[in-house]
């Protein structure tokens, strides 16, 4: 289950002498209460907006959630780009990610039903599920959020399927 909460609140910025500009900062934490077992962690150290550390899924771990999430999440009429595009993300790493295939094995478990979906044939799922989605519908979901909005061109079926059979 998860749970979601939004956090209103300010911070102060110095900005000079005596004086700080404010600006809004709205944080939004999603809590797995009862994530399935098997991911790993490890710790990052960060210096903006202030120095702090945040213990973190470790990157394989972050792709066995990722494939969870787009293998079965149930679209409806609301299909999520910002999965597949992130999909496009760990597929095109070098050197490459290696999925979390104990995590991925337990979430798929704990949605669908133990041994209901096989985790070590992941690519062949993720390239069956590959034929569902509209890619144009896709694009238009995650193109507001990419930092380059023409990145969005690799949101296709032809590169995800050749990035899928590496």
């Amino acid at each position: 289950m998860i749970t979601s909460q939004t956090l209103p609140g300010g911070t102060g910025t110095p900005s000079g002498a005596g004086t700080s500009r404010r600006r809004e900062l709205k944080i939004k934490l999603e809590v797995d209460t009862d994530p399935p077992p098997g991911f790993a962690t490890e710790t990052r150290f960060l210096l903006q907006p202030i120095p702090f550390s945040v213990k973190v899924y470790d990157p394989p771990s972050l792709f066995a959630g990722k494939m969870h999430a787009v293998l079965c999440r149930g679209w409806g009429t609301r299909v999520k780009g910002r999965d597949w595009y992130d999909l496009v993300w760990y597929l095109s790493k070098r050197p490459p990610v290696t999925p979390n295939l104990v995590l991925l094995q337990n979430a798929l478990d704990q949605t669908e039903g133990q041994g209901a979906v096989d985790g070590s044939g992941w690519a062949r799922s993720l390239l069956d599920r590959l034929e569902s989605p509209d890619m144009s519908t896709l694009a238009a979901d995650v193109q507001p959020f990419l930092e380059r909005p023409a990145d969005v061109r690799y949101l296709t079926t032809d590169h995800l399927r050749t990035l899928l059979q590496r």
